[in-house]
């Protein structure tokens, strides 16, 4: 499908199958008294909608703005007030969630998604390695949100003692989300690799624009190697997990080295597309280690 070789297409996909699967395959299964209903966790699922189109509509606006010659957005007033009200919703749903779990300050979270999506689209996607860092958050920022609305709050203490099984879960699953949010990072780097040629048509600044991609290549190579650093910890720390190691070493570890290769010689906006292709797999295997996760703590 044409669609899913978009990069924002794939990452928001991506987005949606793992908060889905964190809750209906993981939490739901294995926890009692998950902070979240079935119908607050969908209202949880609307409120991040309703803030990330949000951030889509700012996008156009701002790009209609930068670029006037061009037909982006056509009125860009009423695509302001959309955005407000959009916004506004998304915001509102989320203090209706956060006051079910008696926390009503978390709607903060989303409030705070929000500036900071407002903040990117109109400064800092400007400022260099920054806005990777930054957009990475915001595509990994459901995963954390639903680990503070969700499964913190079923986290019960006796006479003073955490649940042990709960507390490894929660550790777990937060191990995953910084891994997602990494692999998201270096894919930023990867995407500004492929498209230096047309960054430097449009007059656009990256590391990639500026060092080019020899350099690029070889940098973002030793940038991968954290991601692979914290898997290999990972499966130190977790050696009883026998089904989720063997997953992680052959379909993780395995394609992730092949990525490092491949990074290494890349030269080519046809090169950087093939290893684009190859970190969406490897992301996309990543999250599916979810599923293997449940049946390991079965």
């Amino acid at each position: 499908m044409n669609v899913l070789k978009k990069d924002q297409t794939q990452m928001m996909l991506q987005v949606i199958v793992t908060v889905l699967l964190f809750r209906f395959v993981l939490f739901e299964p294995l926890v009692d008294g998950l902070g979240l209903s079935k119908l607050h966790y969908f209202l949880f699922f609307i409120a991040i909608g309703f803030i990330i189109y949000g951030g889509f509509l700012l996008y156009r606006i701002v790009l209609q703005e930068e670029f006037p010659n061009k037909s982006i957005q056509k009125n860009v007033e009423k695509a302001y007030y959309k955005y407000l009200a959009v916004n506004a919703v998304g915001v509102g749903i989320s203090f209706f969630v956060a006051s079910a779990i008696d926390k009503t300050y978390y709607f903060g979270f989303f409030l705070g998604l929000a500036a900071i999506l407002y903040l990117y689209m109109t400064q800092w996607r400007k400022i260099l390695l920054f806005d990777n860092i930054v957009y990475s958050l915001i595509i990994s920022s459901p995963f954390f949100i639903l680990m503070l609305l969700d499964l913190m709050p079923s986290l019960q203490i006796t006479d003073e003692v955490i649940n042990p099984e709960k507390q490894q879960l929660l550790n777990i699953s937060l191990q995953i989300c910084t891994l997602l949010w990494l692999l998201y990072f270096i894919k930023t780097i990867v995407i500004d690799l492929k498209f230096m040629e047309l960054d430097i048509k449009y007059k656009r600044k990256s590391l990639a624009t500026i060092h080019g991609r020899a350099v690029g290549a070889k940098r973002t190579v030793f940038l991968s190697i954290i991601p692979l650093v914290l898997i290999v910890v990972f499966c130190s720390i977790h050696l009883n997990l026998n089904i989720l190691l063997g997953y992680i070493a052959v379909l993780v570890i395995l394609p992730y080295l092949f990525y490092l290769i491949k990074l290494w010689n890349a030269k080519t906006t046809d090169g950087f597309n093939r290893i684009n292709n190859i970190l969406n797999t490897i992301i996309w295997l990543t999250i599916f280690s979810i599923v293997v996760l449940y049946f390991n703590l079965r």
